[in-house]
C-alpha cells in the first residue's frame, strides 16, 4: 500500500475508531452557586432552564448568530417557546434540555429538571451532571452551545450563550452557574 492510500485509510478509520470509543460523548457538569438566576441584590432563588445544543458544521453555517453569540438567551427561548420553524433544521435529538414538562412537550431531548440554587437543593449537592452526544465532535466548525434562561426585571435576560468550539476531544466540561450567568470552569 502506498503512502497516499495509507493516509486515506487512516482518515477514514481514525474518526470511526474515535466514534466507537465514545469520543463524541460529553459529560457536562453544572456547578451552582448558593443563589442562581437572581438579578441585582435579589436573593430570591429561581429555577433555571438550560438548553444545550450540539451544532454540526451545517447548523453553524445556517445559524451563525448562535455560534458567534449574537443571538442572546431571550431570543433563543422566545423562538423555542413559540416552536419557531426558524430552528427546525437543528435536529431535536441534538437539543438537550433541563426544564419542566414531559418528553415530547417541546422539540428537544429532555435530560432533566431545571437547575436549582444550592440553598434550595434537598440533596446538598452543588452539581448536576448530564451526558450529551455530538455527531461531529472532530469538526472545527461544529460547537456545543449552552443557553440559560436567566431572569431580568423585564423577562428573560439578554445573556450570551456559552460557545464551546470546536467540541474536540476534551469531553468533560464543568460549567459554573451564578446569579446572572454561566462560565466554563474547566475542560478535561
Amino acid at each position: 500500500m502506498d503512502a497516499r492510500a495509507r493516509n486515506c485509510v487512516l482518515w477514514v478509520t481514525l474518526p470511526l475508531i474515535a466514534l466507537l470509543t465514545g469520543c463524541g460523548n460529553y459529560t457536562i457538569t453544572f456547578e451552582v452557586a448558593d443563589v442562581i438566576n437572581a438579578w441585582g441584590a435579589d436573593l430570591t432563588a429561581e429555577m433555571l432552564d438550560v438548553d444545550i445544543i450540539c451544532m454540526t458544521k451545517k447548523d453553524a453555517e445556517n445559524h451563525p448568530e448562535i455560534i458567534n453569540g449574537t443571538m442572546r438567551a431571550n431570543e433563543w427561548f422566545k423562538a423555542r417557546d413559540e416552536d419557531s420553524a426558524r430552528f427546525g433544521d437543528i435536529a431535536a435529538k441534538r437539543i438537550y434540555a433541563l426544564r419542566h414538562g414531559n418528553a415530547g412537550d417541546k422539540r428537544d431531548t429532555l435530560v432533566g429538571l431545571p437547575l436549582l440554587s444550592f440553598k434550595d437543593r434537598e440533596d446538598d449537592l452543588r452539581t448536576t451532571t448530564i451526558k450529551v452526544q455530538h455527531p461531529q465532535f472532530l469538526s472545527g466548525e461544529s460547537a456545543i452551545v449552552i443557553y440559560g434562561r436567566f431572569s431580568s426585571q423585564t423577562g428573560v435576560a439578554k445573556t450570551p450563550p456559552l460557545v464551546i468550539q470546536p467540541p474536540g476531544s476534551k469531553n468533560e466540561i464543568t460549567v459554573k452557574v451564578g446569579k446572572t450567568g454561566m462560565s466554563v470552569a474547566s475542560r478535561r
